[in-house]
């Protein structure tokens, strides 16, 4: 293969793969106007190089070819229009496109002219022997001789050009290289979509190196009448017309280029890659049969047949090779919307509030669909979806009943006009017009629509395909995934936050009960207090009176947690006020629970018993307002129940209360508890209960108060040993100490 062949097959390659890709680009949006000027722009540009490879290949050696005909092939010419018109609509149409939109039209006149003038007056001569007319009546002679006058001064006039049109023309493709470079770049700076930026600088460095080259190697030297060296000017064009297509074809392929979907981009690449593959074994082969000849002397179909066997054993490793190369580099794209779910994935898998999973399900889609605007909706009521991360400051976005049913039954993306052709929606209606929403994406979960994507029309035109709706439905998935990750995640932060409360509450609740147990000469005392949660109900008190009184305290208010904590704690400060203004027990009582029982709901209230008891008489006073009975165990074993009171504290207003008294003897017990305690359950559901706990005060009844108390806790926590949910315990222990 010599020199000139391979140049022609530089210009088939080049030429098949611009018809390729006008092919690619026109059939994946056949009604974009976008697609159809880059199209028939790719289309005019491989007319050029596939001339050449043809002229080179068998027309220039056959002789008396009509010069008609080789000037048809200037119809590649009108790749410089189409250049000048895609740049003013790409990748969207400039604010001059629509004013002046008849300009770039008007552009396409000079290159028709041109391409009729070099065809159809190719041959004047012969053009004037067509028009020679004649008449045998002199006044109709006369004026046909006077026509063909005019028409052989046209024709020689136009011939007179044809002598100079290279030239003139070549001025003017190049003023419409250098509008359409310049519009390229104003276009270019105007964008803001990062990823559509960046196809867009692939594409306008592409054609710019590609038309700058033929440029200065054919248009220049035409114009200034320069002598270029033909294997610069050769190999200038041909690196013109490698990196025009190629960098295109690269745009399609890494960047998505006008959108182009990924079967097209796909089939482009191993196009394109088998189209080097094949050519470079054919290379192989023709000069390995030239080589064969030579050295044998004559030609062998035999050897040459060898030669193929040889190459393709050859070869399909190689091939094998190749086709994994392109898997590796070439297949995994990044606008593949496999591998953009996977990172996306992963970006959301650290995103745990709905703003910050708003944010990125937006950047997302407007990065890498091209989306000009997309709105995210959660749902803030039973039809009613707030805006979240939006750039824009308006009401939530209401749907009727009859819409909200069409989107959970759909359960998919569906296109706007879709949902406005079946329900004559208001409010939805209006949502969608003032978003200008073009796809709804419904965000079901649970049977339930927990929000939707609105999203607008794309860039530059760009429609939706069915490879688009897949991935969205997809997408949707991956949302309502991250969306119950979020509610996970603020419930954790709810309870943390709760427990973190309920420390605090618990330290304060802590901080109201008695720092130190009374020092009395005649008593010893102990106490055990343990909430079934952070903070309960229960509390006990041991109020100081004078030098020789102590009041001693212990309710249970009704509930758990900080609802029956805050009770009691609001109890404990009526009591010691209470005690401090020195009433006398009934009436305290009385007023205290007056207070609760027009201060506080029907289903709050306490129990409690309060004494005081006197160290010098060895005596207790006390009421007990529908707390449980406390126990005192005599020395000698006889058990008494302390009753006399009362109803429980902020239930029944108006209620009296009476008192009663007791008088200790040395050993004497007095056990004081909640239900908490008594009514532990086992993991066979049997109480503690009061005879199981009066025996066994009776069994430790000789042992100091401390000993006394955390035997008893011991018993009852080995008793509920692997029961669910223990109630509020509390314990305290009076006894009188024997002289």
């Amino acid at each position: 293969m010599n020199v000139g062949q391979l140049i022609d097959l530089v210009y088939l390659a080049s030429g098949l793969t611009l018809f390729m890709l006008a092919g690619v680009i026109f059939r994946e949006n056949p009604r974009g106007r976008l697609n159809i000027i880059a199209s028939m722009m790719m289309l005019f540009a491989g007319i050029g190089p596939l001339a050449a490879s043809a002229y080179g290949s068998f027309l220039e050696g056959i002789p008396d070819i009509p010069s008609w005909l080789l000037n048809s092939f200037y119809v590649w010419e009108l790749f410089f229009p189409s250049l000048l018109y895609f740049s003013a609509i790409f990748p969207e149409p400039q604010p001059f496109f629509f004013r002046h939109k008849k300009l770039f039209q008007i552009a396409f006149l000079p290159t028709v002219f041109h391409l009729l003038m070099v065809v159809l007056l190719a041959e004047p001569e012969r053009v004037l022997g067509f028009l020679n007319f004649e008449s045998s009546i002199p006044i109709i002679g006369a004026i046909l001789s006077l026509v063909f006058e005019i028409l052989r001064m046209i024709t020689a006039f136009i011939g007179f050009l044809l002598l100079f049109h290279s030239r003139f023309f070549s001025i003017i493709n190049l003023a419409y290289v250098i509008f359409a470079l310049i519009i390229l770049y104003y276009g270019f700076k105007r964008i803001e979509n990062p990823r559509l930026k960046q196809q867009v600088r692939v594409v306008i460095y592409g054609i710019s190196i590609g038309v700058g080259l033929y440029t200065l190697a054919i248009i220049i030297p035409t114009i200034v009448d320069i002598n270029l060296a033909n294997p610069v000017r050769v190999a200038m064009v041909m690196l013109g017309l490698v990196v025009g297509p190629g960098s295109i074809s690269w745009a399609i392929v890494k960047y998505q280029f006008l959108d182009i979907g990924l079967i097209a981009r796909k089939s482009l690449v191993y196009s394109i890659s088998t189209a080097i593959f094949v050519g470079g074994y054919l290379l192989i082969v023709m000069q390995a049969g030239s080589l064969i000849q030579s050295l044998i002397g004559r030609e062998s179909q035999m050897m040459n047949v060898l030669v193929i066997i040889v190459m393709l054993l050859f070869f399909q490793p190689i091939y094998t090779q190749v086709d994994d190369f392109v898997k590796r580099i070439f297949i995994r794209f990044r606008g593949d919307y496999s591998r953009l779910l996977e990172s996306f994935s992963r970006e959301i898998l650290t995103v745990f509030q709905e703003e910050k999973l708003a944010s990125t399900v937006k950047e997302t889609l407007r990065r890498e669909m091209f989306i000009e605007n997309v709105e995210v909706c959660f749902r803030e009521g039973e039809r009613s979806y707030k805006l979240v991360s939006s750039d824009l400051v308006g009401p939530p976005v209401e749907m009727e009943e009859q819409a909200y049913n069409y989107l959970i039954s759909k359960q998919s993306p569906l296109f706007a006009d879709e949902l406005s052709s079946k329900f004559d929606e208001k409010c939805f209606g209006d949502a969608l017009k003032y978003h200008d929403t073009e796809v709804i994406v419904p965000l079901i979960r649970k049977d339930k629509l927990a929000g939707l994507l609105l999203l607008s029309s794309k860039v530059a035109g760009f429609r939706y395909g069915s490879e688009d709706l897949a991935f969205l439905k997809i997408l949707a998935n991956q949302i309502i995934v991250a969306l119950e990750s979020c509610d996970l995640y603020r419930e954790s932060l709810e309870k943390q936050r709760m427990e973190e409360e309920l420390a605090v509450a618990k330290q304060i609740q802590r901080g109201l009960l008695p720092r130190e147990l009374p020092m009395m000469g005649n008593f010893d005392f102990a106490a055990f207090i343990e909430p079934s949660r952070q903070v309960g109900g229960d509390y006990y008190d041991f109020i100081p009176i004078g030098n020789t009184r102590t009041g001693i305290v212990i309710a249970d208010a009704s509930g758990k947690g900080v609802p029956a904590a805050l009770f009691a704690a609001r109890m404990q400060v009526m009591i010691q006020s209470e005690v401090k203004f020195g009433k006398r027990l009934r009436e305290m009582m009385a007023s205290i629970n007056n207070f609760l029982s027009v201060s506080t709901s029907g289903d709050s209230f306490a129990t409690c018993f309060y004494g005081e008891i006197d160290d010098i008489e060895r005596r207790l006073y006390y009421c007990n307002a529908g707390h449980n009975y406390p126990i005192l165990v005599r020395k000698n074993g006889s058990i008494e129940n302390l009753k006399k009171g009362g109803l429980i504290l902020g239930a029944f207003p108006e209620e009296k209360y009476e008192t009663g008294e007791v008088l200790f003897k040395p050993g004497d017990v007095l056990i004081l508890y909640t239900d908490g305690l008594s009514e532990a359950m086992n993991d066979r559901n049997i109480e503690y209960g009061e005879q199981r706990l009066m025996e066994n005060i009776r069994k430790f009844r000789t042992h100091p108060a401390e000993v006394i108390c955390s035997m008893i806790i011991k018993s009852v926590k080995q008793f509920a040993a692997g029961a669910d949910d223990l109630d509020d315990m509390t314990l305290v222990i009076v006894r009188a100490k024997e002289t």
